[in-house]
């Protein structure tokens, strides 16, 4: 599953399979360029999702480019959840993808 791709962002983000089936393991994947990509399990995104400047600072992004990653990991947490319960509250649909 795509959460953004490069013709309408500057990240190409998904939910990349894992081996294994527990919800902690899921993994996000995040490109920020051709060469650069940052793989990152549940628990981090959880992590950046109330941390954006730790997500700015290790990914190397601009505030602008940071609220549009959160976004995308909104989403990607929403998914998990469905998909392995435990459903999060307080986190907004995402504006986009």
């Amino acid at each position: 599953m795509s959460y953004s791709r490069w013709i309408n962002s500057e990240f190409y983000t998904y939910w990349c399979s894992s081996k294994s089936e527990e919800k902690e393991d899921q993994i996000f994947m995040c490109h920020t360029g051709l060469l650069e990509q940052h793989e990152l399990k549940y628990g981090q995104v959880k992590d950046y999702l109330v941390d954006k400047e730790a997500l700015m600072y290790d990914l190397y992004i601009d505030e602008k480019g940071a609220d549009e990653l959160l976004g995308y990991m909104r989403s990607f947490v929403r998914d998990v959840d469905t998909k392995y319960g435990g459903e999060d509250k307080g986190f907004e649909e995402s504006n986009y993808g």
